[in-house]
């Protein structure tokens, strides 16, 4: 059996899903059951604080994927973020190790990266977390991986991009991928420079594919960190070129330099909206380009969904929930 924790995440849905259509046996373990759920897999109601509710989680199972984080700190502290995603993966594996699983995925994020200079970005370069959750995250890995190799576990850790699909629910992403999102009576589309920095996305299913495939094929990818995301990463501009006249949206697009972007980051804040966060800024002033060559090559693993695909996908979800 294997154990699915953060069961209700559009990634985890999507694992859910894909494991049930290749027989697997699985149970979900998260805060609360989700109606998207599908009727008959087993769940176990619990946070990653619950001993008694873990230690009922790990019961039979041969293998965990671990995806139970905190992303963001809009609807909880800093303090308790950072517990969920160190302690918390801490907790997992000293169940994990009592309930003799020797079996460990974990979901590790594009975000351990930072801003790197390195393009495409591969596994062993350097790793300077510019975000909350890519330091918390960093984190976790050191943690697993001492804890693997002291215990004789078998762990694979997975850095996928950033996840976009219809039912995405952060603002923040929302605007980073075209859906002009008002500002006033004004709908702006914010983009550095001339627009020619990437970021790569990556589909719930595709994602779900790697997980997959990387559980099956165990003796390939024990002991191995993966990138996981999309092929055929167009520019910034390019993007809004071709998004804009495929789905006739009507936005202006707006260059704007890292002081202004500071500016109305502060500005945001004070306000309490959602725009310009770390991760938003990220997105529009750096690179974001994995190369996933590794993980194709041990798995045969390839995207089914281009930047664009993604792209469109939501644009049109979006356009949808505003009628």
């Amino acid at each position: 059996m294997v154990l699915i924790t953060g069961s209700n995440s559009l990634l985890g849905r999507a694992i859910v899903d894909l494991f049930r259509e290749h027989g697997e046996k699985i149970r979900c373990y998260d805060q609360y059951r989700s109606e998207q759920l599908p009727d008959g897999v087993e769940f176990i109601q619990g946070d990653l604080f619950s001993a008694k509710r873990l230690t009922a989680a790990c019961k039979d199972v041969t293998a965990i994927i671990h995806l139970q984080d905190k992303s963001r700190t809009k609807t909880t502290s800093r303090g308790r973020m950072k517990k969920i995603n160190i302690n918390g993966t801490r907790n997992l594996l000293f169940m994990a190790r009592k309930a003799k699983i020797k079996r460990i995925i974990f979901l590790s994020t594009y975000a351990v990266y930072g801003k790197t200079k390195s393009f495409p970005t591969r596994e062993e370069d350097v790793k300077k977390p510019y975000t909350p959750y890519g330091k918390d995250k960093l984190k976790a890995e050191k943690l697993c991986e001492a804890f693997a190799k002291k215990n004789k576990m078998d762990l694979t850790i997975m850095r996928p991009a950033l996840i976009a699909a219809p039912g995405l629910k952060d603002s923040a992403v929302l605007i980073t991928l075209y859906m002009a999102m008002g500002l006033g009576n004004d709908n702006i589309m914010f983009m550095s420079g001339n627009g020619d920095n990437r970021f790569q996305l990556l589909s719930p299913r595709d994602a779900a594919e790697a997980f997959y495939l990387t559980y099956k094929a165990e003796e390939k990818t024990s002991g191995m960190t993966f990138n996981i995301g999309s092929d055929n990463v167009p520019t910034q501009m390019e993007q809004i070129v071709k998004i804009k006249e495929q789905k006739k949206l009507d936005f202006t697009v707006k260059h704007i330099t890292r002081k202004k972007a500071l500016w109305y980051s502060i500005m945001f804040k004070l306000s309490r909206l959602n725009y310009f966060t770390r991760e938003h800024k990220m997105f529009i002033f750096n690179n974001v380009y994995m190369d996933c060559q590794k993980l194709k090559i041990a798995t045969g693993w390839k995207p089914e969904k281009t930047n664009m695909d993604i792209i469109s996908d939501t644009v049109d979800w979006y356009k949808g929930k505003l009628k």
